[in-house]
């Protein structure tokens, strides 16, 4: 039988993670309708609207529409219409501020990477480099599962970072030109693709399928650890899917308890302390 080496798949969310709005919503969505000659309204009041909107659309067509044979754009095209129908009593928008919206927030136009991020990928690339080449090291793996449609590939390379084509859904068989040691990132899951979103199992058993499809280890051999900001649907999500899993704490207002891996960080107030928890790994410690 083939000797498969052990695979360190860390998986990160994305949205509150990764990157965050360069602006506020409100100000962003606001600025917009004004540019399109909209007014009557603040900035305040249009991030309240959208939060309405958002959670009325969620509940009515769960995950970003899939759950009722819609697609994203037509989707958030709802979300902005009902954000800005309060002010709007002609129920008409300008012809191109949907799009313009639809535009900005599917790229580095609307959105920023954390300070922490970007390090942290170079200190992953030379894990990588080194994983490739010494025995005794478990191959590393870097993925993103968020709750999202099918623009988050395309923000995160927007923002820098080198992603691979694979994502869940597109079992693609052969991947002959592409090499791993190009990508930051190796595979995407999205709940959209998925039809469930974090917390549910579905969603982290589906990163398991592709990691499996992928590289061909043996699910026993592999080592999956889940990092997000999110206390229910990344830590507690991860966990009840049998993951490792660490919480994002940038502001300090967690606090975690309950059963503990070995050596696994629990709480991490910034990327950058994953960094030393990878080389004990990188050393097959």
């Amino acid at each position: 039988m083939p000797h498969h080496r052990r695979r360190l798949v860390l998986t990160f969310d994305a949205f509150g993670t990764l990157f965050t709005p360069r602006e506020p919503i409100g100000q962003s969505y606001a600025d917009a309708a004004r540019r399109h000659g909209l007014s009557g309204f603040t900035n305040d009041q249009i991030a309240s609207t959208f939060r309405d909107a958002f959670k009325q659309k969620q509940n009515k067509a769960p995950n970003y529409g899939k759950q009722v044979g819609m697609g994203p754009p037509q989707w958030w095209s709802n979300v902005i219409h009902a954000t800005f129908s309060p002010f709007n009593p002609s129920s008409i928008l300008p012809p191109k501020l949907v799009s313009d919206l639809l535009h900005r927030f599917g790229s580095s136009e609307g959105y920023r990477l954390y300070e922490d991020v970007a390090p942290m990928f170079e200190e992953l690339r030379r894990a990588k480099q080194l994983c490739a080449v010494e025995a005794a090291a478990p191959e590393l793996t870097i993925g993103v599962i968020t709750n999202s449609d099918d623009r988050v590939p395309s923000v995160l390379s927007s923002l820098g970072l080198e992603v691979s084509p694979r994502r869940y859904g597109l079992m693609v068989d052969s991947l002959d030109t592409h090499s791993d040691m190009e990508d930051d990132i190796d595979f995407v899951v999205m709940s959209y693709d998925v039809g469930d979103e974090k917390p549910s199992r579905d969603v982290f058993d589906a990163a398991k399928q592709l990691v499996r499809f992928n590289w061909g280890n043996p699910e026993q051999k592999d080592r999956f650890i889940h990092i997000g900001d999110d206390l229910e649907k990344d830590f507690e999500g991860a966990e009840r899917a049998g993951w490792e899993s660490v919480l994002l704490d940038r502001d300090g207002i967690h606090k975690v308890h309950g059963s503990q891996k070995s050596r696994a960080l629990s709480v991490i107030r910034n990327l950058r302390e994953l960094i030393p928890y990878l080389r004990i790994d990188q050393q097959g410690g």
